[in-house]
């Protein structure tokens, strides 16, 4: 009885154990890391803003005030984007102080864009869009070859092949109100069709040169940074 009695106690003892053991290791309450409190860097934890500029960033202390100012330096240290020694350096230093994030290469690319859609805009004879980009004078003039084609039972089917070149023809500023004129180089498909599809005038498989050029105007004291379309020739 005796040596039955103690393996019943045994066995007791055992089922403890095992009891004890299953909830200890069914808990997490070994160290995982996970709880423990991460120090305050609003510059890394605040998203892919701050992430942009990498490990070696030094936090800036203070206000706004302070912010913005540093940016004013940074937008200070930009190149114009043109040589000090050109006619039309002083021209684009002025339109600099009055918009600090203004540079030449972002204004041609800026102009380059609104190259193809004008023109396509022209081509489709959409009043609407062309409206929003030309000033009353240019949009006029639009508008009356846009109705005169119909008129006529007449449209285009002309492509931009190609812009070689942008350069900057003249720049002024009198007051706030800059005017830039820019000469595009480049090839272009024109072609005239009519309403039957027989093509009037052009080429489709020869792409012809073409010079275009292209004055813009805006007050670059106000806040808009659109450039109005005032002027446009051909070279």
């Amino acid at each position: 009885m005796n040596d039955n009695f103690f393996i019943i106690v045994m066995a007791l003892v055992a089922c403890f154990i095992i009891l004890q053991l299953r909830r200890t290791l069914g808990r997490k309450d070994g160290y995982d890391g996970k709880d423990e409190q991460r120090p305050d860097n609003h510059l890394r934890d605040s998203g892919s803003e701050a992430n942009s500029f990498g490990d070696n960033v030094i936090p800036l202390k203070g206000g706004d005030g302070e912010k913005s100012e540093f940016q004013e330096r940074l937008d200070d240290g930009k190149d114009i984007g043109l040589s000090k020694s050109s006619p039309h350096y002083v021209a684009l230093e002025k339109i600099r102080n009055f918009d600090r994030n203004f540079t030449l290469p972002d204004f041609i690319d800026g102009a380059e864009y609104a190259y193809g859609m004008i023109l396509n805009a022209y081509w489709d004879g959409d009043v609407k869009t062309l409206r929003n980009y030309l000033s009353r004078d240019v949009h006029s003039q639009f508008e009356v070859a846009i109705q005169d084609m119909k008129e006529n039972g007449q449209f285009f089917e002309n492509r931009i092949e190609d812009v070689e070149k942008i350069e900057l023809e003249d720049a002024s500023i009198h007051g706030s109100m800059a005017e830039l004129t820019l000469r595009y180089s480049g090839h272009m498909t024109i072609v005239v069709k009519d309403q039957e599809g027989n093509i009037i005038s052009g080429d489709p498989d020869n792409p012809v040169p073409v010079i275009d050029i292209w004055t813009f105007c805006r007050d670059v004291k106000r806040g808009d940074p659109n450039w109005t379309l005032v002027s446009t020739s051909n070279a």
